[in-house]
């Protein structure tokens, strides 16, 4: 039947024209791969299309930001904000030490409140009924009594689910309870116990503010000699809003006076082509004028030099005099960051006169220069009043920084698991191990998200309190959805891939490789670590290329728990850069792009990391073939 089937009638006659089935089982295989390929170049082509038109919009775009002036305010607005940073920071220390010496109060505080508020929720939906019974009418008087006794009656189950309080005394917490279990419907006001500890609190930390007094005044008076400044920032800022607004008025209407004449030169009928053509002529800009209000600020510069000039000198006044000691942790460090950037930022101050001096609005923005800032940039900021950067560094880093995590954990473990599971286990052990390992790959990463956020990032972070790991860089940690935590993740990710892959080149070791060592004396361990692993390590080495391409793409993982904060590290922590939040390129696509209008600057660059992706990926993915052949070979 099978030959019936397979034979034609007049089989000479389909020879003689070029046919045949095994022909015709090459074409169809043939033609699978071919589409293949051309899918793959469709998307190469969509990914070039959508993506190379960005860098000639962001270039007008970073045009705009110098000749509206807004990159010379700018040197005056970033040196603004270093100084409100720097405010924020040691405001934080002193409170931190303030809060720090009231550390018992403040607990003492807290707990009582909890109690309180625990309990007066319980309450609160039938407090609520009874009001509204109450002042209804005097027929809802019934339904009002019915009420404050079912609350009277169900107040102390209230008691089953309190929050600790290992800083109460048990008579204190004993009080608290008793008066809420006593306490009338009618009354909403804080027992007298719970506002007694606030006022202990407040108390507290008015003694311990005493001794800061001179500290207090230090940093009021840091951050009031940024007065002129900000003063300047905010007159220039709002002159330059308004020509980048009219700008940015005439670009649009003349970006749709072009696509009315591109309708029209493609247009079917005469009297379509004469409308759109029309329409085109009406929709000309005036162009704005923008030697004025540069005119105006270049006539400022001097005067706005000066303001820098005397800030400058006001800080290295107060420099030496802001560098606190304090004796809480937490205030130390950071007192010991401020100390540390205050340097930076008295540099900064010092050279923004130059800068001043030197910028020139008539400077042209070559497409390399867009090319250039976003390759180099260090922000990442879109849809602001002021201007839009697009920087891809903090994504490239951030992805980086989770991928080494990820390998340094996922590579002992795979390869480690690998060579056991091929050299030493026993058939038994097989069994069990390697599904395990890939049974992994079935967990969706959106669990694994999932247990990011509520097992290991709130295991991490307990862990990062213990006061005997408090010497560790990074601890304890500030977030505890960071850098670690998604690199944590992503090697569990990982492991299935190395494991297999390097299992595969351990398995392809020809036997005559071990029989040889063996032979002459070798030992298993000897045979293992010193012939077949030196033997398997380029497919090893594929393995592990290929991990790093599983991880450096991955989206639902990072997007979930790395913390999604646009800035690079912090590298003068050391190690502990590892436990600061980051976003990353993959999660920044995700997030963003079913948001952006489809055709803006923000959405071609979300397609230029795309590409800058699909390239990292695509080379590590030719090394490990390379690698994977020369171990064939």
């Amino acid at each position: 039947m099978s030959e019936h089937l397979s034979t034609p009638k007049n089989p000479d006659a389909f020879r003689r024209r070029g046919f045949s089935g095994e022909r015709l089982i090459r074409y169809f295989f043939a033609s699978n791969a071919g589409l293949t390929i051309l899918i793959f170049v469709l998307i190469i082509a969509f990914l070039l299309k959508e993506g190379l038109g960005f860098f000639p919009s962001y270039k007008r775009e970073l045009e705009i930001y110098r000749i509206t002036g807004m990159e010379y305010v700018d040197i005056s607005r970033n040196n603004l904000t270093s100084h409100e940073q720097l405010v924020s920071v040691l405001n934080r220390a002193y409170y931190a030490e303030i809060n720090g010496q009231a550390d018992r109060e403040l607990q003492r505080t807290k707990e009582s409140a909890a109690i309180y508020t625990a309990m007066d929720e319980f309450g609160a939906a039938l407090r609520d009924q009874y009001f509204t019974a109450i002042d209804s009418n005097s027929q809802e008087l019934a339904v009002a009594e019915s009420i404050k006794q079912k609350y009277s009656t169900l107040m102390p189950l209230s008691v089953k689910n309190l929050p600790a309080s290992p800083n109460l005394t048990r008579e204190e917490r004993q009080a608290i309870i008793d008066t809420m279990l006593t306490r009338s419907i009618e009354i909403e006001d804080t027992p007298d116990l719970v506002a007694v500890m606030a006022s202990e609190y407040a108390t507290a930390r008015q003694k311990f503010a005493a001794p800061l007094t001179a500290n207090r005044a230090l940093i009021d008076e840091f951050d009031a000699s940024a007065g002129e400044l900000s003063k300047r920032v905010s007159e220039m800022t709002k002159k330059v809003i308004l020509t980048k607004d009219a700008l940015a008025k005439a670009d649009i209407i003349e970006r749709d006076r072009k696509t009315l004449l591109a309708a029209a030169a493609s247009a079917k009928t005469l009297e379509e082509r004469d409308r759109l053509t029309k329409d085109a002529e009406a929709a000309i800009a005036e162009v704005p004028d923008v030697a004025a209000p540069m005119a105006e600020l270049m006539h400022a510069r001097s005067e706005c030099a000066s303001i820098h000039q005397e800030l400058a000198a006001k800080v290295q006044e107060l420099s030496a005099k802001l560098a606190f000691s304090y004796q809480q942790p937490e205030a130390k460090k950071l007192s010991s960051v401020a100390t540390r950037a205050l340097p930076i930022y008295l540099s900064e101050l010092q050279q923004a006169p130059q800068l001043l001096e030197k910028w020139d609005s008539h400077l042209p923005v070559n497409l390399s220069a867009a090319i250039r800032s976003f390759l180099t940039g260090k922000n990442w900021i879109t849809g602001g009043e002021w201007q839009d950067f697009y920087g891809i560094l903090p994504l490239l880093i951030g992805s980086l920084m989770i991928a080494v995590v990820a390998l340094i954990i996922g590579i002992p473990a795979g390869v480690g698991a690998a060579i056991y599971t091929n050299q030493f286990a026993s058939a038994r052990e097989q069994k069990i191990i390697k599904p395990v390992i890939e049974f992994i790959q079935a967990i969706p990463s959106v669990v694994l998200g999932f247990i990011g956020i509520f097992v290991l990032g709130n295991a991490l972070r307990e862990l990062s309190t213990v006061e005997a790991l408090s010497w560790f860089p990074g601890f304890p940690m500030e977030e505890r959805l960071n850098i670690f935590t998604a690199g944590c993740l992503l090697a569990l990710m990982s492991i299935p891939t190395i494991f297999s892959l390097s299992e595969d080149a351990i398995n392809n070791v020809p036997s005559a490789y071990s029989e040889a060592s063996e032979a002459l004396g070798a030992s298993k361990l000897q045979t293992t670590f010193k012939v077949v692993i030196p033997a398997a390590f380029s497919g090893i080495l594929a393995a592990i290329l290929l991990g790093f391409g599983r991880v450096i793409g991955e989206t639902m993982v990072v997007l979930l728990v790395a913390g999604n904060r646009i800035k690079i590290p912090d590298f003068s922590s050391g190690i502990g850069a590892f436990f600061q939040p980051a976003h990353t390129m993959t999660g920044i696509i995700a997030q963003e792009l079913g948001e952006v209008p489809i055709g803006s600057v923000h959405y071609r660059a979300l397609f230029v990391v795309g590409i800058f992706l699909f390239t990292i990926v695509l080379c590590v993915n030719a090394i490990a073939h390379r690698y994977s052949n020369k171990m064939k070979h």
